[in-house]
């Protein structure tokens, strides 16, 4: 079962050079390898930014590093926001290879500026850390499970379109039960889209406190754009009827109270 670190930092307006260095906080998640879980496993981080206005633009890579290792791993930042931003194989996402982690090691994670340059609108950096849990029961490879594809949606109707600024930006939170009774459902993809206009808003939705989840919680990063690549989701809990906590957490140059869809795809099977 996959567990998730969400860090970010704001780069208020002003001027980045090339070689400068800022540190993402901690923004949900844990900052530590969690103990008491057993063996845990990286499988990925994706970072970007979460504003493409030309006004906020500069680029940067980011580095993820835990406290046992010598050297880190880094990502190239790109627009949440575009087509092939969360294709396994784009700059912004670095496989994890199974590394095993020790449990309570704590992550660094800072960014070094690539391309700087004078901005006059805020922009965010964001990187996304998920550790796998083998011993928390899951579903490696949800596409190759044969069961019933299941679509389920949820609208939330008064939804928060908020500036790229997350250091400010607050869950958008709602406890759903929308589960079938006699079926096991194991997530692939998530989907949003929303009323806003000036783009496709793009940002984060997590699955948390759901019988089976173990106690952990999920963020997965979206675009509201529907021809882009969505994130594969592997390491599935298997999801029983009950209720579970959806949290949406969406950002865009135009602020917005909207519509948010949030499509979440599964294969189910019955127990």
């Amino acid at each position: 079962m996959i567990d998730s670190s969400l860090f970010g930092i704001t780069l208020p307006a002003g001027t980045y050079s090339v070689g400068d260095v800022v540190q993402l906080n901690l923004k949900d998640g844990p900052g530590v390898v969690r103990s008491g879980r057993g063996s845990a496993m990286l499988k990925r981080a994706v970072g970007g930014f979460l504003s493409e206005k030309s006004t906020g633009l500069t680029f940067w890579k980011i580095h993820v590093k835990n406290s046992d290792w010598i050297d880190d791993i880094q990502v190239l930042t790109t627009s949440l926001g575009d087509a092939t931003t969360l294709d396994q194989h784009s700059g912004a996402v670095r496989i994890g290879n199974n590394t095993d982690l020790t449990p309570n090691s704590s992550w660094e994670v800072w960014a070094e500026c690539i391309m700087g340059g004078t901005t006059t609108t805020a922009n965010s950096l964001f990187a996304l850390i998920d550790i796998d849990y083998p011993q928390v029961s899951s579903i490696i490879d949800p596409d190759a499970l044969k069961g019933i594809p299941a679509s389920l949606d949820y609208t939330f109707s008064s939804g928060n379109i908020v500036a790229p600024d997350i250091n400010a930006a607050t869950w958008q939170t709602v406890n759903i039960d929308i589960l079938k009774a006699g079926y096991q459902y194991a997530l692939q993809e998530i989907a949003t889209f929303t009323g806003s206009t000036g783009g496709g808003p793009r940002g984060f939705v997590k699955i948390s406190n759901a019988a089976g989840m173990g106690g952990l919680s999920r963020i997965v990063p979206v675009s509201s754009a529907p021809a882009a690549i969505k994130q594969t989701i592997q390491y599935a809990s298997l999801l029983v009827k009950g209720p579970m906590d959806l949290s949406v957490m969406l950002f865009n140059d135009t602020t917005a109270t909207t519509t948010i869809l949030v499509l979440l795809d599964f294969v189910k099977r019955r127990m």
